[in-house]
């Protein structure tokens, strides 16, 4: 075969197999053109609102508080020979914490008794003798009166004897130790030997904004109000109590009123100065229709979720009363049982066609109080 055949059998193959390729690109364009993105549907997950009962609660960031604590200082002035317990320790109410050198307060008990009899000894004898004239009244008194100084000479030495051992005077745990054995400590000194916080119960403190107060009063002249504590992070819960004091006045720079709560805390989750998520649960509201929170968009106009309608999205604008964990109360713009999108993917737009997949999976909280009037 000569070269000039050879190129018109090269060009020839080149040409079918470029007509080839145009006519493959055509045939799938026109197949791509009669399965528009448009008219192909939308996969979403979808979720039906409910109606069940949902908690009205007030939620606020807090603090833990010990009710009792107390600053473990001397009473008297002495070495500290031994110390009972270790820093950190839980102790319980009169458990032995301390003892100062017993010695020279037993020392100065002896003399003070040894003082004590011997000015009652001289008050009994002036006795007989005061009445036979023998000795004056005045003596007599005088006698009585230092017998009675001896006695309380004698009384103040057994109480600072009881001083040099040093007792807890409410159950809770230990601080650390500020000073060691062999030291002198003394009552003036500014820094406590150890420092007890009470630990069950506890308080945890918090604020909620002035106009929120009217409804807390309103809801515990009907029952107790119940309070959970949570990780300051929201995940899992720490203790639940209940509501324990309302402060008397407004913080009239801040606007808020100041609330305590009193937890059992059995299993010292709470711990003095920690901060925490406090949900305080006022009532329950039996017929709350709710939705996932993930549903609920925001727009222009304020919030709105899609609902699914003949296969198509449809915008409904709703009002959100509250969020409550993963769920969403809805106070107007759902009645209960629509499918809404649980999900919304972000190329959805109104009046797309759509493909509902998933299961419904909305939980509903466990509640445990008094259904709000």
């Amino acid at each position: 075969m000569t070269a000039k055949r050879k190129t018109i059998l090269i060009i020839s193959c080149g040409a079918i197999a470029l007509a080839t390729l145009l006519t493959w690109r055509i045939v799938q364009n026109a197949r791509a053109a009669r399965l528009r993105p448009q008219d192909r549907p939308l996969q979403v997950n979808t979720s039906q609102s409910r109606i069940q009962p949902m908690p009205v609660i007030i939620q606020a960031v807090g603090q833990v508080q010990s009710e009792h604590t107390v600053e473990v200082k001397p009473q008297v002035s002495g070495v500290l020979k031994q110390v009972f317990f270790q820093e950190g320790q839980y102790v319980e109410q009169g458990q032995r914490l301390f003892q100062i050198d017993p010695a020279p307060f037993e020392a100065a008990l002896a003399s003070a008794r040894a003082a004590w009899e011997n000015a009652k000894a001289n008050a009994g004898r002036l006795a007989p003798l005061a009445k036979q004239d023998y000795a004056t009244q005045q003596e007599l008194d005088n006698a009585q009166a230092a017998a009675d100084q001896a006695q309380a000479a004698y009384q103040q030495a057994q109480i600072n004897l009881g001083y040099t051992d040093i007792r807890a005077e409410v159950a809770g745990r230990t601080g650390s130790l500020a000073v060691r054995t062999g030291n002198v400590v003394a009552p003036s000194d500014a820094t406590p030997l150890v420092v007890i916080n009470q630990m069950k119960p506890i308080l945890v403190q918090y604020v909620i904004p002035q106009q929120a107060l009217e409804d807390v009063r309103k809801y515990q002249a009907g029952h107790p109000i119940k309070v959970i504590i949570n990780h300051e992070n929201g995940i899992g819960e720490l203790d639940e109590g209940g509501l324990v004091f309302i402060d008397n006045a407004v913080n009239t720079s801040t606007g808020t009123v100041m609330l305590k709560a009193r937890m059992l805390n059995r299993r010292e989750q709470l711990w003095p100065g920690q901060y925490v998520n406090v949900e305080m649960q006022l009532a329950v509201q039996k017929n709350a229709v709710v939705v996932p929170q993930t549903a609920v968009q925001t727009g222009q106009n304020g919030n709105f979720v899609y609902l699914v309608k003949d296969g198509e999205a449809v915008v409904r604008d709703v009002k959100v009363d509250r969020q409550v964990g993963d769920l969403v109360v809805i106070g107007s713009g759902l009645q209960g049982g629509e499918q809404v999108i649980a999900l919304v993917p972000r190329n959805l737009r109104p009046d797309m066609k759509i493909q509902a997949m998933g299961r419904d999976t909305t939980p509903a909280p466990l509640v445990q109080l008094p259904s709000a009037q």
